[in-house]
């Protein structure tokens, strides 16, 4: 145990003086480097603590090289905070076989993969099976309501902003209060909102009615109560009987659609 222990440390220490390398080659300013390997530390303490014992021997010897660089340059720079973000997450996949997610950050009720992609002899050489089983793992993910984003390493290294502005992006949309309006709806309110999610061009009552199985004069009064709740939006609102709506999609939670 001593010995697991004493690794753990070291792998801290090497990770932090990476870092520092890293930070000093990229010319950041002291005080955000000190408030990061502060922030570091507790963190990769909760993620030692709280993770399973076949991911705390995968992390005994610390992050890659590209995980490092993810959270210095694009994670903590997008929020100041590495609270929620799950490393090396462990997942059962399609062959029955344990499986680990670079990072994992659960909000809302939407689950983010969040895979590194690097440019190494091993990517460079796949065969054709283990291209397609990589691309398998992913569509599995997918239809286990997952939403995945990779980052190739050149991206997190020479475009770090872009991808900070991907995150932000896709982080704002799952949270807010807006996303706390939307869970409070009702079941009906819902059913009306997939609906109109997978319908084209503008939509009233009669399109609404058939689709969520209620009649026209109810999908008439749940399409106002949407409106009142910024969810959807008339179309051509100045004129004084409103016939058709707009579905306002930025306040919808990705998982939904």
């Amino acid at each position: 145990m001593g010995k697991v222990s004493s690794r753990r440390l070291s792998a801290v220490s090497a990770m932090l003086q990476q870092l520092s390398i890293n930070a000093a080659a990229g010319e950041l300013d002291a005080h955000s480097q000190l408030a990061f390997e502060a922030a570091f530390a507790t963190w990769w303490r909760q993620v030692l603590r709280k993770t399973s014992s076949r991911c705390r021997i995968r992390l005994a010897g610390g992050l890659s090289h590209a995980s490092l660089f993810f959270l210095r340059f694009v994670w903590w720079p997008a929020f100041r905070s590495l609270t929620g973000l799950i490393p090396e997450y462990e997942i059962v996949d399609y062959k029955d076989g344990y499986r680990y997610i670079d990072f994992v950050y659960i909000t809302n009720g939407l689950r983010i993969a969040i895979e590194l992609d690097g440019r190494g002899p091993h990517r460079l050489h796949l065969s054709a099976d283990e291209f397609e089983d990589e691309l398998m793992r992913q569509n599995y993910l997918v239809l286990d309501h997952w939403l995945v984003l990779r980052f190739p390493f050149l991206m997190l290294r020479d475009k770090p902003r872009k991808c900070e502005q991907l995150l932000q992006q896709l982080l704002g949309s799952a949270g807010g209060a807006h996303i706390e309006l939307f869970n409070q709806l009702c079941a009906t309110e819902q059913r009306i909102l997939a609906c109109i999610s997978r319908m084209t061009g503008g939509f009233g009552p009669s399109q609404v009615a058939p689709a969520a199985g209620v009649s026209k004069n109810t999908a008439g009064k749940y399409l106002r109560l949407l409106v009142d709740k910024q969810f959807i939006s008339p179309i051509n609102a100045e004129h004084r009987k409103i016939r058709k709506y707009s579905l306002n999609r930025d306040r919808i939670p990705f998982h939904f659609f």
